[in-house]
This record gives C-alpha cells, sequence and structure tokens, in this order.
C-alpha cells in the first residue's frame, strides 16, 4: 500500500565488546544496589571500574561539561566526557605529572581524598568520608586500582521501573528503579549509579536518588543514564478528568489511531471535531503535494456529496505528478541532490545530463512506481559508476564527453552512484555523519568526540560506524 511518508530505517548501533567470563548466578537474581553492599569497608567484593567506579564518577558530577569532563579539564585532571573512554580515565588517573591514584598509600589518593574535603576540592564536598561512594573508591584503590582494556563489557540493556508513569494529583511520589543486564546475565540494581533527568521540571521532578515527584498537568519525559544506556520513562499528568472509561468512544482506522487514542485518553484530551472538507482538501494538498488546491478542485470537492468522497481525493493526488515531484524533491533534499557538490562524475555538455537532473529522475521514477523505501535507500549506498556487467570500455563511452552519442543517463539503471560522489564527504567520519542523518534520520556528530549526550552513541560506535561507509567509488 502507498504511503505517504517514508519510514526512517531504524537500527541499533551495537558497541562490539570482548566476551568476559560467565557466572553460575541465576538469571532471575538481581545483586543489591551498591549503596547497600558498600555501606562500610568490610567485604571480599571488589568495585569494578567500568561498573562501578566510572558511573559513580558521572553520577557525582566529576566527568560532567562543568567539571573534569570538559574539554580543557579542571584543576590539571580530565576525564572523558560522561565516563566512557574507561582507558583514557584510567591514564588521568595515573598521570605522571598529576596522579590522582597514589599505589603506595591509597588512602592518600587525591580521588579519594580531594571530593571528600571541601575546603581542598574547588568542585566542594561530593562525597563524606566513610560514605558507601568513600568505601566504592576506596576498595577499588587498596585492590590495585585494576582495569583491563580489553574486557570491556557490553550491557545489554538497562531496565528502569516503572516503564510509564501515570499521575493523578500533585505532589504524588514514585522511586524509579533501573537494573543492569550485562552479557553473561548479570542483573544488577544500579539505580544509586545512575543520573536522572527530567525534560520538563514543570510536569515531573527528580532528584538525584531517581524520586519523581508530580507537578502540573502535562506530559514529558524522565531520563536514566547508565553506561552506554539512555532509557527514557513517560510521564503523564491528566490536563482534564477525561480520562480512562470518561474518554468518549472515538472510532479508529489503524495501529497509528490506536497509538494516538491511547495517548490522548490517558491525557485527558479528546480529539477535535473531524474537520470540515475545505480544511480537510487544503490540509491534505499540502501534505501530499506541497500546494494549495486550484479554486475549481475545491469547488468540486464542496460540491461532491458522496460518502467517500475524502478516500478518493487521497487516491487521486497519490496519482497525481505533484505528489510524485514533491516527495521527489524531499528525497533530495534528504539525500543532498547538489550540483555543487558533484562535479567531473558526469559527462558535461550533454543537454538535460546534469548530475542533480539525473539524481532527480532516478528518484522520481521510483516514487512514482511506489518503490519500496529500502530499496530505493539500497540503490543508492551500495551504487558504482560502473554498472553490473558493464565493461570498462562500455564504461569510458558512456562517460566520455567526446561520445558521438550524445544520450543523457537512463534514471532506468539500476542504481544512482552520485550519494558518494559528494565533495563533501571525502573522508570516512562525513560519510558516517551523512548515512545517519540521511537515512537513519539521526545526528550523530557528538559521538565523534564523546559520548552523545542525550543517545545511546558512544565514540566507539561512532568509529565502528566509520567502518561501513568507508569505501570509494569505482
Amino acid at each position: 500500500m502507498r504511503i505517504c511518508l517514508f519510514a526512517i530505517v531504524a537500527v541499533t548501533l551495537a558497541a562490539f565488546a570482548s566476551p568476559f567470563a560467565r557466572t553460575s548466578r541465576a538469571a532471575d537474581e538481581i545483586l543489591p544496589p551498591i549503596d547497600q553492599r558498600f555501606a562500610d569497608l568490610n567485604g571480599e567484593e571488589t568495585p569494578d571500574f567500568q561498573r562501578h567506579v566510572s558511573p559513580l564518577f558521572g553520577r557525582l558530577g566529576c566527568n560532567g561539561r562543568s567539571c573534569h569532563g570538559s574539554f580543557q579539564g579542571r584543576g590539571g585532571f580530565r576525564l572523558s566526557l560522561f565516563g566512557y573512554d574507561f582507558q583514557a580515565d584510567l591514564d588521568a588517573l595515573n598521570d605522571k605529572e598529576s596522579p590522582r591514584i597514589d599505589k603506595e598509600n591509597p588512602v592518600e589518593s587525591l580521588m579519594l581524598v580531594k571530593p571528600a574535603d571541601a575546603d581542598l576540592h574547588e568542585g566542594g564536598e561530593r562525597f563524606k568520608t566513610g560514605s558507601w561512594q568513600y568505601n566504592v573508591f576506596r576498595r577499588w584503590l587498596e585492590a590495585g586500582a585494576k582495569f583491563d582494556s580489553a574486557q570491556v563489557k557490553k550491557l545489554e540493556r538497562l531496565e528502569v521501573q516503572p516503564a510509564e508513569l501515570l499521575f493523578s494529583d500533585k505532589g504524588q511520589q514514585v522511586q524509579l528503579r533501573a537494573v543492569a543486564v550485562w552479557e553473561d546475565g548479570t542483573r544488577e540494581d544500579v539505580t544509586p549509579l545512575c543520573r536522572f533527568q527530567s525534560n520538563s521540571d514543570q510536569v515531573a521532578l527528580i532528584d538525584e536518588h531517581g524520586l519523581v515527584t508530580s507537578a502540573e498537568p502535562g506530559d514529558t519525559h524522565l531520563v536514566a543514564f547508565y553506561d552506554n544506556a539512555v532509557v527514557p520513562v513517560p510521564v503523564i499528568r491528566p490536563v482534564s478528568n477525561v480520562t480512562g472509561d470518561k474518554y468518549p468512544a472515538t472510532p479508529t482506522f489503524n495501529r497509528v489511531d490506536e497509538l494516538v487514542l491511547e495517548k490522548l485518553r490517558k491525557l485527558g484530551v479528546v480529539q477535535s471535531e473531524t474537520a470540515s472538507d475545505a480544511e480537510f482538501l487544503r490540509r491534505l494538498s499540502l501534505d501530499m503535494t506541497g500546494t494549495l488546491p486550484t479554486s475549481e478542485e475545491t469547488a468540486a470537492f464542496l460540491a461532491d456529496q458522496s460518502p467517500d468522497k475524502r478516500a478518493r481525493k487521497i487516491d487521486q493526488l497519490l496519482e497525481s505528478p505533484a505528489y510524485a515531484a514533491w516527495w521527489t524533491t524531499r528525497l533530495c533534499d534528504f539525500t543532498g541532490n547538489n550540483d555543487a557538490q558533484i562535479r567531473n562524475v558526469s559527462p558535461q555538455g550533454v543537454r538535460g545530463v546534469t548530475p542533480s537532473q539525473h539524481w532527480y529522475d532516478w528518484i522520481h521514477k521510483r516514487v512514482v512506481e511506489n518503490s519500496p523505501y529500502d530499496q530505493l535507500v539500497e540503490g543508492i549506498l551500495v551504487a558504482t559508476s560502473r554498472e553490473e556487467g558493464q565493461s570498462y570500455a562500455e564504461f569510458c563511452e558512456t562517460m566520455s564527453t567526446t561520445r558521438t552519442r550524445k544520450v543523457p543517463r537512463s534514471p532506468n539503471c539500476r542504481r544512482c552512484q552520485y550519494f558518494w560522489a559528494k565533495q563533501d564527504l571525502r573522508v570516512p567520519e562525513a560519510r558516517s555523519i551523512a548515512v545517519a542523518y540521511s537515512f537513519l534520520g539521526i545526528r550523530i556528530q557528538c559521538a565523534q568526540c564523546h559520548k552523545h549526550p542525550f543517545d545511546q552513541w558512544s565514540k566507539q560506535d561512532f568509529e565502528q560506524f566509520t567502518n561501513f561507509p568507508s569505501r570509494e567509488l569505482f
């Protein structure tokens, strides 16, 4: 079935990690929170740098943008932003010029004593001597302050409960619980190690411990951060009492309608009345063709008394040249069709043969034919200059500016090669950013230098993804 909007391919770029030792711990057993396990210095458990020490730096704000995670660091000490370059952080802690670790006398290590002393530490007191945070750092230091970069562990997922919060009154409170699930099946309550934020304090407040307090009516999301996980939790406080069973019966015609109605029912927002014929035609025409209907078209539609005239108008516009032209233009914008960026990849001097025109014609043909989006993307991403089965001599004849047959390149060719020939995609990093933006609908520029502040992509993810589109046309 033809659709007006082309779906964006959703992918997950997971960082590859080395496997680590399996455990016999039952799959459903959850390790208690670290603030309980390290309430005192007694015990045999040694904190893990990746699982405990680095996230604790984040929870305390040490590797944030306003502290040691800033580009220039702070006080001669710099950590990776949000703490996802474990080896770099360990090297910084062991820096010869200004070490934060004293292996000869661990309890005198600066990473332990400075945050516990408001006078000594420019950032103020971050924890008290003898607190569970102090005990985590101290026991890691006394165990040798070890970390093996070859044994970075893979976090399978972060489970945050409740998965959704529905409040009914101001001041109600709910405690979030976050459980990390690692690739060996280990499950650990990491709530004390998570960073939390609310996307709107006007709707819901959340403190550093994950305690949520409802505020004004509305909806927003809370976000839990741990390791490379970024987990949103929707929060809703109805804006009216028209919710649940009080909500008026409303017909739905597809799954999208059902999901929208489910959200409106929780929020207490009754959908608008059905648009008039004139409003419907105007909105439909703008969405599908990018232009207003003509006066004649409007008059004919308003005069039509058929009960199915709206459905027929949708089908009519889907088959119209304006629909194909509008969505071809938009897809050309998404993929970066620009003559200024694609030079010396097509014969010159042939009337009608500009790279951008061929690019447009190639996409236009597929929009008219209602080709699936994945096939359109494949035709661009895996394209080469030479067609399959084409000899080098035939390729030279096709591309020669002195050939006798001045025939424009046909949009019937299987693939469109111009995306990779753009002048702004000369280096692998630029290609990665362009592919993610044009075809995945995400911006990954931040991860080029550090962990993405609002998404799951890490610098390692960026580096691994860069290997995917690192290719040249031939």
